[in-house]
């Protein structure tokens, strides 16, 4: 297994425990955290509810969660409080800059399927096509540009990279083994969630039942409205080209992502899901550790199998429900044996020519093993207290329905 906890968190959680109030579980933290990006970004607070009663929902499901390390509480919060700093710049820009809004995001192209069944590897493949354009992680902690705002404090490129340099070398430090489970760049294409206000992926952090209710319960399409403003803000004043974006949890919210991007293609990749899901696990159990006091595998395991079943049954009647022209497939097989032929197969699919420096830049990209660990990631499904039958059980014969769509003369 690639996960263990470095030697020095343990203590310095011991000295840090008398603050808990100051990190952001004392009472009126969220309105401190308000303030506090007012006074980093220089411009003040609009109205701006529901966004804002969503937000502390999170932040108070959060705090709510016993056995949050002090340490787990600083990177919460640290989350919390950039995601609320963006927004504040991202409503001063529309209102300053209301053709912001007005902008086309002209048939993104959204790659998602179960988890670790090739996302990622899929996602940087396809940005290297010429005319596309991936979101960058340096770009995504902080997509709003200057406002041009009176009292507006500028955060340039610079600083901006600086943040995503922190962020991963923070991953570094208190997830020892995490880069070879997802390998993480500031430069490089990451996936989208970093946009998104809400969403499962905050309970891979620290987990609240209560959480993970109200989001299977509330309708996404807020957020992907919200994503799709990030975008226009990424891609104003500059020369348009395709979004190529990702993430497996996308396949929990295909009606809301379709509602609001209704000409976006849906490249659906797949894997066996009793390996999918004990990769998926590590990855979990590495980020839990780095946040909480005490992490159980097996409620791991036992979670996430019914969070991603339920939600492979609902992206398939979401699939069933459009047209064949909105998905197409991206086997995990075919990814890993012919990955320039799988990417130019999709290009095609997708109405691009691959054309040849498209062809190079793909190649290129192929043989740049981004792997910390030259060992690889290792995981095993019964650590995770499942069996394979368990999980074949779960999901069913066609987990992301791709043979349902060719028996139905749709997908590729």
């Amino acid at each position: 297994m690639n996960v263990h906890h470095p030697w020095w968190m343990n203590p310095v959680n011991t000295l840090l425990r008398p603050f808990d109030n100051s990190l952001g579980a004392a009472e009126g933290a969220f309105d401190a955290m308000l303030a506090e990006a007012s006074a980093s970004s220089g411009l003040p607070w609009p109205s701006d509810e529901p966004f804002l009663s969503d937000t502390r929902v999170l932040h108070d499901a959060w705090q709510a969660v016993p056995g949050v390390t002090p340490i787990g509480r600083i990177g919460l919060r640290g989350e919390v409080r950039r995601r609320l700093e963006t927004r504040l710049r991202m409503l001063h820009l529309l209102d300053a800059n209301p053709e912001v809004a007005a902008q086309p995001v002209e048939r993104p192209v959204f790659i998602t399927g179960l988890p670790r069944t090739g996302t990622t590897f899929g996602h940087g493949l396809l940005a290297q096509h010429v005319r596309a354009r991936a979101p960058r992680l340096w770009e995504m902690l902080s997509p709003v540009p200057d406002t041009g705002r009176p009292g507006e404090r500028t955060v340039g490129r610079r600083e901006r990279l600086a943040l995503a340099r922190r962020l991963v070398r923070g991953m570094d430090a208190m997830g020892p083994g995490f880069q070879t489970i997802h390998p993480m760049h500031p430069l490089e294409p990451e996936e989208c969630v970093f946009l998104l206000p809400q969403g499962m992926f905050f309970h891979v952090r620290a987990a609240s039942p209560d959480y993970r209710a109200w989001v299977e319960g509330r309708d996404a399409t807020p957020d992907y409205a919200y994503l799709k403003q990030q975008l226009q803000a990424l891609q104003w004043k500059r020369p348009a080209r395709r979004w190529v974006l990702k993430s497996p949890l996308h396949l929990l919210s295909l009606d809301a992502l379709l509602n609001v991007f209704p000409d976006a293609v849906v490249v659906m990749t797949d894997r066996d899901p009793a390996r999918a899901m004990a990769s998926w696990a590590s990855l979990t159990e590495t980020s839990m550790r780095i946040h909480n006091s005490d992490v159980d595998p097996h409620w791991i395991g036992r979670e996430w199998l019914g969070i991603w079943a339920a939600g492979a049954e609902r992206a398939r009647r979401v699939r069933r429900e459009h047209g064949p022209e909105r998905f197409l497939d991206l086997p995990y097989g075919e990814l890993t044996s012919d990955p320039l032929g799988a990417a130019e197969r999709v290009w095609s699919g997708l109405g691009e020519d691959f054309d040849p420096d498209t062809r190079a830049r793909t190649l290129a990209y192929t043989r740049a093993d981004r792997r910390r660990n030259p060992g690889g990631h290792r995981y095993d499904l019964e650590y995770y207290g499942l069996t394979a039958e368990e999980v074949h059980a779960a999901f069913g014969p066609d987990p992301t329905g791709a043979e349902a769509a060719r028996a139905g003369g749709g997908g590729t």
